[in-house]
């Protein structure tokens, strides 16, 4: 995307203190912190929402993001870090690109993250709970996909290597003729 500041960053064309990438993922200094050693951890490949990554594309950005916290805690002295993930306007997020905040904290640092619980009724906690349990029905169904793919690949190894024994046993053959 060209109006994307992290795109760009990826780019080269926008300059982002960078703390840590790989081919996948970039970790930069928020240009407007927070706190001294804010962090933004996401993807080089443009997603707006978190819905769109992959499962195992966000195993390894919460992976770097859990790495990037502890070097927070340990570069900076953090005595605490909130990891955030605004997802969606209404969440707040400003930039469409998948973006990880981790925000270093310290007592008495005046960030204040409370929000005051709502009450709802019974009826209602049952609602949202039937939605919320019959839309997360799926979840866990591409960790069996994956069993799945290991087993073929498995089978794929054993062919190759019971063809090879195969060949082996073949060219042994011709060998032993005079």
């Amino acid at each position: 995307m060209s109006d994307c500041i992290f795109c760009n960053a990826e780019k080269g064309e926008t300059k982002l203190d960078r703390i840590y990438e790989d081919k996948e993922i970039v970790a930069v200094v928020h240009p407007r912190p927070a706190v001294p050693g804010h962090v933004i951890v996401f993807p080089k490949k443009h997603y707006q929402i978190f819905e769109q990554i992959s499962d195992y594309e966000a195993a390894g950005l919460f992976n770097i993001a859990n790495k990037i916290s502890i070097a927070v805690f340990e570069g900076i002295k953090a005595a605490g870090t909130n990891i955030i993930l605004q997802n969606g306007v209404a969440a707040g997020q400003e930039i469409p690109h998948v973006c990880i905040h981790i925000i270093p904290r310290k007592e008495g640092d005046n960030i204040d993250f409370q929000w005051q619980p709502k009450r709802l009724t019974e009826e209602q906690m049952s609602s949202v709970e039937l939605k919320v349990k019959e839309a997360a029905s799926e979840i866990g169904k591409f960790e069996k996909e994956k069993k799945k793919e290991s087993v073929k690949i498995e089978k794929k190894i054993e062919k190759i290597k019971a063809e090879e024994q195969k060949e082996n046993y073949l060219i042994k053959q011709l060998e032993r003729i005079p």
